[in-house]
């Protein structure tokens, strides 16, 4: 069978040449989505005083006679506009909250670091030699921020959007924490890298052994299992050490599009279905999900 010029030959060679063709090609379809979202700017202006100019929340569309149409979340936003970009305020003594959606080899834990540490509009309480700090808002002590460094990885290690978001975990932690249901304002955030740069980085920090192995991946309410999402290696050894050819031939391998499926809603392709029998239409509908929700989040940012 001819693949392409060179990628024709047969044998060893043949199959090697085969898989850099894949792994170039989803590179190639991630670096169309990252460039596609990168003209979007925005700034985040912090305040104590009441804010009106903006709003934000989450709601679920009914349609069809209560059908509830899966997945969807409508956005009400007000904001100024200043010079053609746009102006979030964020009220740090109302009932707005942060949160972080920490995307794997992506400056995140730097800028998660810098929140509780080194800002000085929203001080979080910070003990030496404790990762974990204060981010309590006033009498109440209720937290403005989710994130590892002040909540912690209470919806899971590195969760994603379809975890903290669709799966309402974030709402269901602060209600619990506050002992009450309570309506709030969710500022969503999140850093971007280059897939090429992003992926590289992760292959290297696996190489280190990184595996990442407690991640929960919740999706339609529940964990996902070995059947579901089966693993790369053997969990007892870990993946230490392995071939940058090993690590592109698996194809659970989660580096793979990480970005796109972190910042989409996985319920709308069968969550990790479409690792088991991928699809362009699989593809194209997480790629608009997570589209539309970067178009949604306060504020991301990209190298």
């Amino acid at each position: 069978m001819k693949l392409m010029g060179m990628c024709s030959m047969r044998g060893w060679k043949g199959v090697q040449c085969r898989k850099l063709f894949v792994f170039a090609t989803i590179l190639f379809a991630a670096s169309i989505v990252y460039f596609y979202i990168s003209e979007k700017r925005e700034i985040v202006e912090f305040t104590e005083g009441p804010v009106t100019d903006f709003s934000m929340k989450s709601t679920t569309e009914i349609v069809n006679d209560d059908i509830q149409k899966e997945g969807y979340y409508a956005y009400e936003r007000a904001a100024q506009e200043t010079g053609g970009e746009r102006v979030i305020r964020f009220n740090k003594t109302s009932n707005d909250v942060i949160v972080f959606v920490h995307i794997q080899k992506t400056a995140g834990t730097t800028f998660e670091k810098f929140l509780v540490r080194y800002q000085q509009n929203l001080p979080c309480k910070c003990q030496a030699h404790k990762k974990r700090c204060n981010c309590g808002r006033n009498a109440s002590n209720e937290t403005w921020l989710f994130s590892r460094y002040s909540t912690g990885w209470v919806c899971g290690l590195h969760a994603d959007f379809t975890e903290l978001v669709v799966n309402s975990c974030v709402q269901r932690v602060l209600d619990k924490q506050a002992g009450h249901k309570k309506k709030r304002n969710y500022f969503y955030t999140t850093f971007l890298r280059n897939p090429t740069d992003r992926f590289i980085s992760e292959f290297r920090h696996v190489q280190r052994g990184a595996t990442w192995i407690s991640s929960k991946h919740v999706c339609n309410g529940r964990p996902a299992s070995v059947n579901d999402l089966p693993t790369c290696f053997d969990p007892r050894i870990g993946w230490e050490g392995v071939s940058l050819e090993e690590f592109i031939s698996c194809p659970y391998n989660l580096a793979f599009n990480r970005q796109t499926r972190m910042l989409s809603n996985l319920s709308l392709v069968g969550c990790y279905e479409h690792l088991r029998r991928p699809s362009y239409e699989q593809d194209k509908i997480m790629m608009e999900s997570a589209k539309e929700n970067l178009r949604q989040v306060s504020v991301f940012c990209n190298d």
